[in-house]
């Protein structure tokens, strides 16, 4: 099972850049700058996200990016489906039960992980900006 690649943790930063954001149209430099991301990677990666009914976008002055469905209704699962492709769907055809069995809990374990929604992102990271500590 391969790690989530840039794809997908680009788009993860963008969609909670946005959640945290949910109230307004985000520009695309302004989503950019926050994550770190290429701009014109940034563009490909919210045109899938667009596609597939996560983002939703207003031309011209004043336009910009935002979520099209609450943050609670989105998980990171589907995200990162909508950009990498399915998930965990190597299923190796081996005769073996325990091998199904330790390769089905992978993809459970997984599956709940990746379950979390955006909203728990947000929590989080308010939670972990509220408790940061700062030394002299």
């Amino acid at each position: 099972m391969a790690c989530v690649s840039s794809k997908g943790a680009y788009g993860l930063a963008a969609m909670l850049y946005l959640a945290q954001h949910a109230d307004k149209l985000i520009q695309i430099r302004d989503i950019a700058k926050n994550g770190g991301i290429p701009q014109n990677y940034l563009e490909q990666l919210l045109v899938q996200l667009k596609k597939n009914g996560f983002v939703e976008s207003t031309r011209g002055a004043g336009g910009g990016y935002r979520l099209a469905m609450e943050p609670k209704d989105i998980t990171i699962y589907q995200i990162l489906e909508a950009l990498e492709g399915e998930l965990c769907a190597n299923r190796y055809d081996v005769d073996n039960k325990a091998l199904e069995f330790f390769w089905d809990d992978i993809r459970r374990k997984i599956q709940e992980v990746f379950g979390q929604t955006l909203a728990d992102l947000v929590d989080l990271s308010e939670k972990m900006e509220s408790n940061t500590m700062y030394y002299i």
